[in-house]
């Protein structure tokens, strides 16, 4: 009953490492599509609008109840998921609502700025300058999310189990790592302190 969840950066290939994942270990693919969508449901559309306006070019600003409306639905809806088994969590904070929960695996998928930039041009057939504002844009509304929504910052190591770096992994090769550590985490025994380990 294996349960990830995944945080990316945009053009880290993180989305294909996803599917793979999700295709290998029969797990269901929950991205912000479906909890934004629930989240919109609550009364709290402006907040999920506010999200996915990368640029700022909306000017929509949520109010604190708002956010908190949407918090506790997202929230709701991961926590919903989870419990269900057999998911991959793309996004939302779900590493942060499900932290601390055994048999999570919590996974963070990155690369260098050059190579992403390199897969956004590519992709969506525009300039490596466009590219590169587009990743920026995406960057800082991540953050702002994480920070607005969580109060954490999106790119804290200790919020994750797993950090790969796409670098010199192929999809594939970063799907396997993930595959095996899934599986060995949903199958752990609760983990007791050692003496004298660092």
């Amino acid at each position: 009953m294996p349960i990830i969840t995944l945080s990316r950066e945009l053009g880290s290939r993180g989305d294909d490492v996803a599917v793979a994942v999700a295709e290998r270990l029969g797990l269901r693919l929950v991205g912000r599509e479906i909890i934004n969508r629930a989240a919109q449901s609550a009364g709290a559309g402006e907040v999920a609008l506010a999200d996915i306006d990368e640029l700022g070019l909306l000017g929509v600003k949520p109010s604190a109840a708002a956010i908190e409306r949407y918090r506790e639905k997202i929230t709701e809806v991961i926590e919903e998921q989870a419990a269900q088994g057999d998911v991959l969590l793309v996004g939302r904070g779900g590493r942060v609502v499900l932290r601390g929960r055994r048999g999570v695996l919590h996974v963070r998928i990155a690369a260098p700025l050059e190579q992403r930039i390199a897969t956004v041009s590519s992709r969506c057939n525009i300039s490596p300058e466009v590219a590169a504002a587009r990743i920026e844009a995406s960057d800082r509304a991540r953050a702002a999310f994480l920070r607005r929504t969580f109060g954490v910052r999106w790119d804290d190591p200790a919020l994750f189990d797993l950090v790969l770096n796409m670098a010199q992994l192929g999809v594939q090769t970063a799907a396997d790592i993930l595959c095996a550590g899934a599986l060995a985490v949903a199958n752990q025994a609760p983990v007791t302190p050692q003496e004298g380990c660092a």
